[in-house]
C-alpha cells in the first residue's frame, strides 16, 4: 500500500453509492444528499480532467469557511453560471480512465467481476484524493444503470449502497423522450449478461422500442437483485414514489441509514427545489406517448 492510502485510508470508510436506472430519480435524490457538508464527490471538473485528482482542490474556492456556491445537475439548471460552478455530476471519462483499460465500467453489467489488488489500491488512492483534496470526510457516488454490485464491493467492501426505483412504466417513457435517439436505439446498450436465448429475443423485441426498452430494463433488475443475493451488501432500497409523496421524511430515513448528521445545508436546498410526481404527466410528445396496450405489454415482459 502506498503511503498516501495508508494514511488517508479513514477517508474511504463507508463511501456512499447511489444506484439506479437511469430516470428513476437518483440525478434529484443524490444531488439533496450531496449537500452534505461532510460528503466528496465527483464534480464537472473532475469529467474534464478525468486523470487529475488534484482538480478537486477546485472545490475550496466555491466551498469553503466564508462562502458557499455549489451548482445543480445540469438537468435542472441550464444556466451558464451553473456550468461554470463546481459542481455533482455522472460521467464515465473519469469511470473509464481510473479503472483502466480491463474494465468497461460505462457498457458492461460487470457481473462476477473483481478489481486486481493492484486495480483496487490505485482507485482507492485516487478516490482518497478527491475526499482530501475536496477537503471532506467521507466519500459519495452516484452511478446509474447496473449496480456493478461486486466490482464496487472489491473496492469498497464497506459501502453502503442505497438502490432506487421508480414505477417501470414512468422510467421506459422518460427513457424514449432523454436517451433514445442517443443511446439505446435499437442496440442492447449494456453488454456481458445476456444469455444466447436472451439475445434471441432481444432481437426480436427491438423493432419495438417500448418493448425493447423494457426488455433491457428487467434485465438490469434481474442482475441487480442477483448482486444483492449474492454480495448481501449493506443497503437501503427506497422508491422515487415514496419520495415525492414526502421529501422531507424520505431524506431523513435514508441518512439515518447513512448515519448522516442532521444539516442545514441539506434542508436548505431542500426548500428550493419544487418536487413533484411526474410519472402520471402528459409525455412530451406522440411518439413517447404509451397506450394501455402498450403498458401492459411492457409490464407482461418486466413480470414474466
Amino acid at each position: 500500500m502506498n503511503d498516501f492510502l495508508a494514511k488517508h485510508q479513514n477517508l474511504l470508510e463507508k463511501p456512499i453509492i447511489i444506484f439506479g436506472t437511469g430516470r428513476s430519480g437518483t440525478t434529484v435524490i443524490s444531488e439533496l444528499i450531496f449537500q452534505h457538508e461532510d460528503l466528496a464527490w465527483h464534480s464537472n471538473y473532475q469529467e474534464l480532467f478525468p486523470k487529475f485528482a488534484g482538480i478537486n482542490r477546485m472545490r475550496r474556492l466555491f466551498d469553503n469557511k466564508l462562502w458557499r456556491i455549489i451548482g445543480m445537475n445540469t438537468q435542472n439548471n441550464h444556466s451558464f453560471s451553473n456550468y461554470m460552478l463546481f459542481r455533482p455530476i455522472e460521467r464515465y471519462d473519469f469511470w473509464e480512465a481510473v479503472t483502466g483499460e480491463r474494465i468497461d465500467f460505462s457498457r458492461n453489467f460487470l457481473l462476477n467481476e473483481k478489481a486486481t489488488e493492484e486495480e483496487r489500491e490505485k482507485i482507492r488512492t485516487f478516490f482518497a484524493k478527491i475526499v482530501k483534496y475536496q477537503d471532506r470526510k467521507r466519500l459519495a457516488i452516484k452511478i446509474t444503470g447496473p449496480a456493478r454490485m461486486e466490482y464496487l464491493m472489491s473496492i469498497f467492501p464497506d459501502a453502503q449502497f442505497v438502490d432506487i426505483t421508480r414505477d417501470p412504466v414512468a422510467i421506459i417513457r422518460s427513457w424514449m423522450e432523454i436517451y433514445w435517439n442517443e443511446q439505446i436505439t435499437n442496440q442492447l446498450w449494456w453488454q456481458g449478461a445476456y444469455t444466447e436465448d436472451e439475445l434471441k429475443k432481444a432481437n426480436e423485441l427491438s423493432s419495438n422500442k417500448f418493448l425493447f426498452a423494457a426488455f433491457q430494463y428487467k434485465k438490469l433488475m434481474e442482475t441487480t437483485k442477483q448482486e444483492i443475493e449474492k454480495m448481501h451488501p449493506d443497503i437501503y432500497s427506497a422508491r422515487y414514489e415514496d419520495f415525492v409523496k414526502d421529501p422531507k421524511a424520505f431524506i431523513s430515513k435514508m441518512m439515518e441509514f447513512l448515519h448522516l448528521q442532521p444539516s442545514k445545508l441539506i434542508d436548505k436546498f431542500m426548500n428550493k427545489l419544487s418536487i413533484a410526481n411526474r410519472n402520471d404527466r402528459q409525455a412530451a410528445s406522440e411518439k413517447t406517448e404509451i397506450s394501455e396496450a402498450t403498458k401492459k405489454e411492457i409490464l407482461d415482459i418486466i413480470n414474466a
